[in-house]
This record gives C-alpha cells, structure tokens and sequence, in this order.
C-alpha cells in the first residue's frame, strides 16, 4: 500500500551525480511505502510534469539538493502570489552536502514550511553562526549508499583491481591569480596570507574551522566583522576552495607515481605524462558505480569536514569496497582500527599508504569488507527517508492549525511566535 508520495526536484550537474544520488534513494522510499516522483528541470515539459504531481498525487513532502525549486512560486485561488510550498502546505527539504559559503542564497530558506539539512555537522554548525531564518535546520544520518549484498561482489576481482581517485581536480595557483586581478592589494595579500598558513596546516588542522581563521585575522588588524556576512562568506569560500584544490592536487601527484586510476574533470594543471596512473578524462556517477564495484578501492579526501564521512566512503561502505581517507574525528572515533585505512594529508604518509595497500591487496580487500560490515550495522538507508519524513511530519505540526484534541489553556499557534 503506497502512504503517499515524495517528490524530488531536480536538475542538471556535473556528473549527473546529484540526480542519479536522489534518484537511487527509490528503493528505499518505496520500502518505506511511499512513491517516489522525480521532475527534471533540465528536461522539456517539466513545469507541466510538475503541475501533473501535484494534482494528482498525495505529497508528504517535496525534496531538493541545494535547494533546487525551494523558491517556486505559485497563486493561490484567492489571487495571490507566494511561495508554492508555503501556499500548497506541503514540507520543502533541502539537501546540502557543500559550506554554505558557496551559494548562500540557497542556504537561505523562504519560510517555516522550509528546510536545510545538512550532511556534515561542520557545515550545519558554520550555517548557524550566519543570519537566522524561520526555516528548520538539521543534519542528515550518515547511511551506506549503492547497497549492494557480498554475494554480488566478486572479491578475488577487486583484490586484481585498480585503486581508484575517482575525484575532479582544480589549480590553486590560478585561483590565487584570480584573486590578485580582482582585489585591492591590501585584501588580497590577508586572503593569500590566509591561505598560506591554513595550507600549511592541512596535515594537522582536522577541524579546520576556516571561518574562525578569517574572523581571527581580521580582529588582530584591529577590525570585527562579526556581523559583516558579506565579508566573511567570501573569505570562507575562496578559502575553502583553495585548501580542496591544494589536498586534491597533492593527492593526484602523490598517486601520479604509482599505477592507479585517477577520474575527473580539470586536471589539466598537472602533467600525468611519463607518469605510473592512468588519467580517465571526466567521469560518470551511474558508471563509476560498477568501476568501484571491481575496484581493489578508492582514495578520498574530506571537503574540508571531519564530523561525518563524504559520500565516497559511504558508497564505498555499500559496495563492500576499501576506502582510503584522510584523517577525520568520525572515523577515529567510530572505528578503532581508522589508522588502518586513513592517512594524514601529508605526501610521504599517503605515499606509504598507497604503497602498502597495493602490495597487500587481499589484506586490504578483507578491511574493505570489515569496515563495510561495522558500518552497514550501524547505519542503514532507512535511516535517510525516515529522517526526511519525520522533518516533514514536525514542519507540519509546528505550521499547522491548533488541533481539536488539545486541551483549551494551550494557545496554539501563538500569535506572536514567528
């Protein structure tokens, strides 16, 4: 018996990785008994897919990534224009898996109807020091993705397989010459002054909370921003783009020298020629599914968070495949064999990992699975959907009218709450 439906809003990315991530959570949300509805805006006629679903289907609630469509707007029959979740009453989740430094209109909710929630608790804790909004905030239950059972694995294959970085690129240095075309001198040599000394703590600073460094500097030269958002946001994200472009492009040269796999875009700033890796130019998240599936493992690198695991390493969980990771608080507290398969971000301690796990790769294949295993015993997919309908059901309650079974001295909903 289907409860209802969800329907998932989504749209073109690189990779096709975000809806290809939403569309797979199906399975799941249909064994929780509901139907799950995708409209694609990157496709013909999906306004009117749209309207279709909502007409003719019961929504328990709408959700998309970055709050795709979160700002749709609609006319009620009275004439008026508003938001359309808010005028239809129906619960709007968005899904956030980057600092809400990049975008941060998207991280800015329309109303109480609303919600952010976030995969890594770094980010939802950084979204709470800027402005507050009437929307819901929260953080998503890590969970195995690409769930797929030992028996369809075939593990003598993987422990032949290739290591896999299956992660794009980006050079620092051309960032850092954006920066200097297009800022005063003064701003631009505290940003590269910033960035010089967070870089040269990556192997050390497992927290690395860049927008307390920023808000820092600024107070030793004498001034607050505080409540200057503005300021702080880009700081932040320039910041937090180099330090993934410095880890990225040190783990692609590190690995350059062995004969492992690297997938992605923008790598062209370093020079796999003559090289022991095979670079595959681009990549493909349905695609890479299978390539993990074969592979002896993947190297990943954190987005700069070390609370929960990036969504690799859950991939990696569900497909019973090693993942090799830097150092972060979620792996060294929830595993107490994590040095076995972490590295600091450092070249010769990735370089003896990496060493080390192609020169054992039955070893590495069999932690691969044990890791799976504590993982998957944990955690289980469920635990997404039912976190995402039970947001849902509290949004209803808190926007709802006063129910008739309450007692008569509860004043509900208060007047002057909002």
């Amino acid at each position: 018996m289907v409860m209802g439906t969800i329907l998932f809003i989504s749209g073109q990315s690189m990779n096709g990785a975000l809806a290809a991530a939403g569309r797979a959570h199906r399975p799941m949300f249909e064994a929780l008994g509901y139907e799950l509805v995708e409209v694609d805006f990157s496709q013909a006629g999906a306004d009117a897919s749209l309207t279709n679903a909502l007409q003719s289907q019961s929504i328990a609630l709408v959700f998309g990534v970055m709050g795709m469509g979160a700002d749709f707007r609609g006319t009620t029959p009275d004439g008026k224009e508003s938001n359309l979740w808010q005028g239809l009453r129906i619960p709007y989740i968005s899904l956030n898996g980057d600092s809400p430094a990049y975008y941060f209109d998207r991280h800015v909710m329309p109303s109480a109807w609303h919600a952010c929630l976030y995969y890594y608790p770094d980010h939802y804790q950084l979204r709470r020091r800027y402005p507050k909004v009437p929307a819901t905030l929260g953080v998503i239950p890590p969970i195995p993705f690409d769930l797929t059972s030992k028996s369809d694995i075939d593990f003598r294959r993987k422990e032949q397989g290739k290591l896999l970085f299956l992660k794009n690129g980006n050079d620092p240095e051309k960032l850092v010459r954006s920066w200097r075309d297009a800022m005063p001198e003064a701003t631009f040599v505290m940003l590269a002054d910033l960035a010089s000394e967070l870089a040269g703590n990556i192997a050390s600073d497992l927290e690395c909370d860049i927008d307390g460094h920023v808000t820092a500097r600024f107070e030793e030269k004498g001034w607050d921003i505080g409540e200057f958002t503005n300021l702080r946001l880009f700081f932040v994200a320039q910041l937090d783009d180099y330090l993934r472009r410095i880890k990225s492009t040190m783990i692609g040269e590190v690995l350059a020298d062995f004969p492992v796999e690297i997938h992605g875009f923008n790598w062209e700033h370093v020079d796999f020629s003559g090289k022991r890796a095979t670079f595959v130019p681009g990549g493909d998240y349905l695609r890479s599914k299978d390539e993990m599936k074969g592979s002896l493992g993947i190297v990943d690198m954190s987005p700069n968070t070390h609370l929960a695991p990036h969504d690799r390493p859950m991939r990696a969980f569900g497909l019973y495949t090693l993942c090799l990771t830097n150092v972060q608080s979620y792996f060294t507290e929830s595993f107490p064999d994590a040095a076995t398969f972490t590295f600091r971000l450092d070249r010769d301690n990735l370089r003896e990992k990496v060493a080390d796990v192609l020169a054992h790769p039955k070893r590495y294949v069999e932690l691969g699975i044990d890791v799976a295993d504590k993982f998957r015993e944990r955690h289980r997919p469920e635990d997404f959907g039912q976190y995402l309908l039970d947001t849902a059901s509290h949004i209803r309650l808190g926007c709802g009218p006063r129910h008739p079974g309450l007692p008569n001295f509860f004043v509900w909903p208060p007047a002057k709450a909002g």
